[in-house]
């Protein structure tokens, strides 16, 4: 998928472990009518240009790019925004000090997540309208922008006490709550309707910013169990985000919480692609190179092809060898994916 944030390329290291890694407005207000707390991007370079952190070198001159030294190699980061805002996932820095930067970071799904710890998007705005839900994967909570419209109310999962087994705090599931969304015909439940049927400004705008193996509004399928979905919003009752990317956790019914995908707005991950949690591509993915991806040619020969696949017209990021996404696209689960501008 051609990506949604900063950019990152390996130099000179032998492999990388895929994973998912925003301009200026800053205290810009969201569609839900709350502040926003990302940073002004370009005041930001400016004030740190040729002084930055620990581990950080002045960005090459005429590219944009920051060099970063860590453990693993020097890699290449554009800051990337987010409708305009820059958060931990599009940063360039190591938020959660992991080791691993933006898109290198399994827990980090885009540049609109602020939050290199989990799956919680941890944006004032995002998910603040209790039970109603829309675009997972962007940085607000209001559908005027991408028309799409879920209830977590109309999940069956959704049993109320004891919050732990909940998707979200505060619902209960009633296949009769009322979502809304001008395309819901006159005369259907719309939580039937809508768990099939999306509308085609919401599969254009959030179908594409969605990882592989999620839907549209943040539940996903666990790579490890396939056919169990996980609600990447997960809280425990204290709302407190529990879901991350660690195997033990997203196999953890408390903490990565159970949910009902909505088919109308899904991307599934198929065989060779990178999903959602970051799960080792199946070796066969991997051709002739018994699971190993080189990062130079071999004798003079054109390396191999990617092992993951991607979308016609996107670009597959993530491993040795593959060159970086360009400035203003994001490697969300193994594809570049385009910057909500």
């Amino acid at each position: 998928m051609r990506s949604l944030a900063a950019a990152i390329v390996v130099l000179g290291v032998s492999a990388l472990t895929p994973a998912c890694s925003c301009s200026n407005n800053a205290g810009a207000i969201d569609d839900a009518g709350v502040a926003d707390d990302g940073f002004d991007v370009d005041a930001w370079l400016y004030d740190h240009d040729g002084m930055f952190p620990d581990g950080y070198v002045t960005p090459p001159p005429g590219d944009g790019g920051i060099v970063i030294n860590t453990d693993g190699g020097a890699v290449i980061c554009y800051v990337t925004p987010c409708q305009g805002k820059v958060y931990q996932c599009g940063d360039c820095l190591d938020n959660d000090g992991d080791g691993l930067v933006d898109s290198m970071d399994p827990d980090c799904l885009g540049a609109c997540q602020n939050n290199e710890q989990g799956f919680f998007g941890s944006i004032p705005g995002q998910n603040n309208a209790p039970c109603k839900a829309d675009c997972y994967w962007d940085q607000d909570t209001g559908s005027g922008n991408d028309d799409c419209y879920w209830d977590h109310s109309c999940d069956t999962f959704e049993q109320g006490p004891p919050p732990a087994t909940s998707p979200e705090l505060s619902c209960t599931y009633d296949p009769n709550t009322h979502v809304g969304g001008a395309h819901v015909p006159s005369g259907q439940k719309d939580c039937d309707y809508l768990l099939h049927n999306q509308s085609a400004a919401c599969t254009k705008f959030c179908k594409p910013l969605t990882p592989n193996g999620c839907d549209c509004f943040g539940c996903c399928e666990n790579p490890y169990d396939k056919g169990h979905f996980v609600y990447a919003g997960s809280v425990n009752a204290a709302g407190q985000p529990t879901c991350t990317a660690d195997p033990a956790v997203l196999g953890d019914a408390t903490k990565c919480k159970s949910c009902t995908p909505v088919v109308g707005c899904q991307n599934t991950c198929d065989h060779c692609e990178v999903c959602f949690g970051g799960a080792p591509l199946p070796p066969d993915c991997f051709g002739d190179m018994a699971g190993q991806t080189p990062s130079t040619d071999m004798a003079g020969q054109p390396p191999p092809p990617p092992p993951q696949q991607c979308p016609a017209g996107q670009v597959a990021c993530g491993f040795a060898g593959q060159a970086p996404c360009d400035p203003g696209f994001y490697c969300v689960t193994g594809c570049c994916q385009q910057a909500i501008p």
